[in-house]
């Protein structure tokens, strides 16, 4: 693969509204910008090379029926920068991780551009930390104190001493763990649950939660069958 190929298809943001959800699959990289219609490097007036970062996503797009749903987000605007920067920090998070969920929507035009006829976008984002397995486990159970056993009062007279048998302490029992991947109604796995709530918890539109964990396999009658069962 050489240095100006892509891996998958662009994500695209041709209209305002567009909006593309997916689960980071990498971890992001940079890579130098191409002239316009062109695979020529492209530099600033200065000298320097302008860079953008790529962001490889899994999504639920599909153009046709070879579509994997993979596409590529090209970071070169300094107002998609912002917009997931801001996401990032929203999220507690230090960068975007492999299995994080990214959501960004091209919101509108910037009035201010020097350029009417081209103005600059602008977005808006939503990030959601991948959940660590091991933050889903309870915590072990405190081995309960023992008991010493009682010492037997000496007669009046000297008599031998028998000395009894201690009973064997009992051993607290460890509490009971879900073994890994447990299944959740609707078919939901632990880790699928976890980011559902993520998500619900940041307070994203329904729909862009459905989006959203729709790319990592789940579908909207699998979290209605989750949300209807009481138990």
């Amino acid at each position: 693969m050489s240095l100006f190929d892509s891996s998958s298809k662009a994500a695209k943001f041709d209209a305002i509204g567009t909006t593309v959800t997916g689960t980071v699959k990498s971890a992001p990289r940079e890579r130098q910008q191409t002239k316009y219609n062109s695979q020529e490097p492209d530099f600033w007036p200065n000298g320097d090379p302008k860079m953008q970062i790529l962001v490889d996503l899994q999504t639920d797009q599909r153009a046709d029926a070879n579509d994997d749903g993979e596409r590529t987000l090209y970071v070169a605007s300094k107002n998609m920068k912002r917009a997931i920067s801001e996401a990032i920090r929203n999220a507690g998070a230090a960068d975007l991780l492999p299995g994080g969920v990214l959501t960004v929507q091209y919101v509108g035009n910037d009035p201010k551009s020097a350029n009417p006829q081209n103005p600059a976008k602008l977005y808006q984002a939503q990030y959601t930390a991948p959940t660590s397995a091991f933050a889903a486990q309870p915590a072990a159970a405190a081995p309960a104190p023992q008991q010493a056993p009682l010492q037997q009062p000496l007669p009046a007279t000297p008599q031998p001493v028998q000395q009894q048998p201690a009973a064997p302490a009992q051993q607290p029992q460890a509490p009971f763990t879900a073994p890994a991947g447990a299944t959740h109604a609707g078919g939901l796995t632990d880790e699928q649950v976890g980011q559902l709530q993520q998500l619900r918890a940041a307070g994203l539109p329904a729909e862009m939660v459905t989006n959203a964990m729709g790319a990592v396999g789940v579908t909207p009658q699998m979290i209605a069958a989750f949300d209807n069962t009481p138990f």
